[in-house]
């Protein structure tokens, strides 16, 4: 008997142990050679500056290897990175992050995984981005100097920078302005062409203090409105984007001194952009 309630505690106790696994999607290394000869192939290419990787599997199944890396590298050496990343012949898909550092000292984010909705890669390890990743690097580095971006593909094929004040601590507390982030507006198509997408797109930005959707031949008159809003200390504007309002209303939300509340309604509802009917609402922070 004891055999048995011992053989019963163990099956218990292993269950528990695979749901806990399960849970908090803890990672099982998966080592492998052609895996690990691809990180070092990486490393050694001009302009790398360093090369993280990890192959894992997860309960409850402990099969399908997640293949995960994370390279640092200079805009000079993307081209290089991104050749041998699709010419390897490593066999498994592989998510990728990869930190751009340009001579203008913007810091670009790409980053591309198995599930995202771009365009299937040349081959399985090659990361598909959904846009031309070297040239749109170069231009963010000309329109946007300092500045650290994440352009990425959204759900409905929306081509959409994200601007930080610092890629290693992206979390923002009370708003500081959104000035910094207005080149991101001002050269919304050119970063399109840059991007390889065509001209008529949507262009989305965002930042811990913007939130907008350019649409064609929007850019000059959103640049001109947020440059007033500016100059009326406004420090948060958030409009229209990806997926709908909690509440089911469009609208435009601002953080701006109380004195200026009427100006900034009456400068976006002359704007002539797509939001100047929106309804405007002005958040205490």
């Amino acid at each position: 008997m004891s055999v048995v309630i011992a053989a019963v505690f163990a099956l218990a106790t292993g269950a528990l142990l695979l749901a806990a696994w399960s849970l908090d999607d803890t990672h099982f290394d998966r080592p492998s050679t052609e895996f690990d000869e691809l990180g070092a192939e990486l490393e050694s290419l001009p302009g790398v500056e360093a090369v993280e990787m990890e192959r894992w599997v997860e309960a409850p199944t402990f099969s399908d290897p997640t293949s995960w890396m994370f390279v640092t590298v200079s805009d000079a050496g993307l081209p290089g990175l991104l050749e041998a990343a699709c010419t390897s012949g490593y066999p498994d898909e592989i998510t990728w992050h990869i930190r751009v550092r340009t001579p203008a000292a913007s810091d670009v984010a790409l980053n591309a995984s198995p599930s995202d909705p771009v365009p299937t890669a040349s081959a399985p390890s090659c990361p598909g981005f959904g846009f031309d990743a070297v040239r749109l690097t170069k231009e963010l580095d000309r329109v946007a100097p300092g500045l650290a971006v994440q352009p990425s593909i959204w759900d409905k094929g929306v081509l959409a920078f994200l601007a930080m004040d610092d890629l290693d601590q992206p979390d923002a507390g009370t708003p500081t302005g959104f000035a910094d982030t207005l080149p991101l507006v001002e050269h919304a198509d050119a970063l399109l062409t840059a991007a390889g997408r065509d001209a008529d797109e949507v262009v989305e930005v965002n930042s811990p203090d913007l939130s907008l959707m350019i649409e064609p031949g929007e850019s000059d008159a959103y640049l001109a409105l947020l440059t007033d809003l500016v100059h009326l200390g406004a420090t948060a504007f958030w409009a229209d984007g990806e997926g709908t309002p909690i509440d089911g209303v469009e609208k435009v939300q601002i953080v701006a001194p109380d004195g200026r509340h009427a100006a900034i309604e009456d400068a976006i509802e002359s704007s002539g952009l797509h939001i100047a009917d929106l309804e405007v609402r002005f958040i205490e922070q």
